[in-house]
């Protein structure tokens, strides 16, 4: 009997694999986004160059939050993205949600350094006004942008606003704000003190639940993106400044976690 053999099969097999294989070695055209740290701010991140100036010990301590996200020049593939899709804490968004076209990894770092500078002097002049109005015996006469140091590496935008305000407030007035508690923020501050909203945000509560944060505050412009079933952490979302200082002059008796500030979760 004669038998005949067919290349058929094996091309289907070739066909199929490379169907399949092309995709994952392909770039996609999307970014990675993964929960960064929690940064401290005591006691060396600020710091107060001017030696007349009076500062006081914090009794607690205050976290500038980050996300990784991947570099505008780095290329994607689709096994990658499909090993973040299958993490829970990892998150894929179009490339266009954050980087211009034709932006370079150069161009973007010194775009967030800018924003980094300029949300910093707003976190001064916010830090000043609310001072003034409500610890006017406090001399903010030398306080300025050249008082202090800041040192964060490898680190920028704006989204560190209204953290470093809080941070100056209670590092330059006696009363004691954070009351020993582990207090993080994330949300852009404007010199009014009116807070915005920012990136990453559910990526952020990770952070700050993992730097051992209990209080997280959050513009009240990202309710739309905070989760729903947060826990864990208390997520108190604001719209100013003062309404964040309010909140932590309050003895810090309750133990409630979740989300408050947001009426669109219901809190």
């Amino acid at each position: 009997m004669a038998l005949r053999f067919s290349k058929t099969p094996r091309l289907l097999t070739l066909f199929f694999s490379l169907f399949f294989l092309i995709p994952l070695v392909t770039p996609v055209n999307f970014v990675v986004i993964q929960p960064g740290e929690g940064t401290p701010l005591f006691p060396k991140v600020l710091q107060v160059k001017n030696s007349d100036i009076r500062t006081y010990k914090p009794h607690g301590q205050a976290y500038l939050l980050s996300i990784w996200v991947s570099t505008a020049d780095a290329k994607i593939l689709g096994v990658e993205a499909i090993g973040c899709w299958a993490r829970a804490e990892c998150v894929l968004y179009p490339r266009s949600a954050f980087y211009k076209r034709n932006t370079t990894a150069v161009k973007e770092e010194k775009k967030a350094l800018r924003e980094m500078k300029l949300s910093q002097s707003d976190a001064m002049s916010a830090t000043k006004n609310y001072l003034k109005k409500n610890f006017p015996t406090v001399d903010i006469s030398k306080l300025s942008d050249s008082s202090l140091k800041v040192s964060l590496p490898d680190t920028g935008g704006p989204s560190g606003g209204l953290i470093f305000s809080i941070g100056l407030i209670d590092f330059f007035t006696p009363e004691d704000f954070l009351q020993g508690r582990k207090v993080a923020g994330s949300g852009t501050i404007s010199a009014d003190g009116k807070v915005g909203a920012i990136g990453g945000i559910a990526e952020k509560i990770i952070a700050a639940k993992q730097a051992g944060a209990t209080v997280l505050f959050a513009s009240r412009e990202n309710c739309g993106e905070i989760p729903e079933n947060v826990s864990g952490i208390s997520v108190v979302a604001v719209s100013t400044l003062e309404e964040a200082m309010t909140y932590l002059r309050k003895a810090p008796h309750s133990n409630f976690r979740g989300v408050t500030g947001c009426t669109n979760l219901g809190a």
